[in-house]
């Protein structure tokens, strides 16, 4: 590849989105038949919830413009359904809190897990150098044993901190992409 072609593709957004350099936004257009298309239709709560098709795509498109760009969301209807443009963004921050209730939820109880692991570990370890202390002799039960029990404790300690590290870490990225890099949204009647 040549210089150019490089460069090119380094910039490669400009070619999908609207970017206004000076203030930092990716501007996206979205277009739908009508509010309905993007709620889930199956959920029948007092405030309508976003389709995990829809809130799955929002939370993806914050990631493609560059990444100190935010992202303005402008989306259409052919029909409003009787909804306002400001009844639609309450709908749409309602929904976003709620996923933020969620992610906070299921990270607690991943922590939990996790330190439960680490307990689990810490008793495996502290019983293998119990059973190590008082086991001298050497035989084929106690070598058993101390490997089954070492693998273990490694096991439970490498998994607690593949929660606590790795996936924490993913569902915080998220929240924090969907609370710093999302600029505004827009909900319009499309102009004919």
């Amino acid at each position: 590849m040549n210089k150019d072609r490089i460069k090119e593709m380094l910039m490669v957004e400009e070619d999908f989105f609207e970017l206004d350099k000076e203030k930092k936004i990716a501007k996206m257009k979205l277009h739908f038949p009508k509010p309905s298309s993007i709620f889930d239709e199956n959920s029948l709560t007092k405030t309508p919830m976003l389709s995990d098709d829809f809130f799955d795509w929002v939370k993806l498109a914050i990631q493609y413009p560059p990444r100190n760009y935010k992202l303005d969301l402008d989306i259409s209807f052919d029909d409003m359904e009787g909804y306002t443009s400001e009844a639609l963004q309450d709908i749409f921050e309602k929904n976003v809190a709620l996923e933020f209730k969620r992610l906070n939820r299921e990270t607690n109880s991943k922590n939990l897990l996790a330190m439960g692991l680490i307990l689990i570990g810490v008793l495996f370890f502290v019983l293998t150098m119990i059973m190590n202390r008082l086991w001298t002799g050497e035989n084929l039960a106690k070598e058993i044993i101390s490997y089954v029990a070492d693998i273990a404790t490694t096991v439970t300690f490498w998994e607690a901190l593949t929660i606590l590290v790795v996936e924490n870490k993913e569902k915080r990225d998220s929240a924090v992409s969907l609370a710093k890099r999302f600029g505004d949204i827009n909900f319009h009647k499309k102009e004919e």
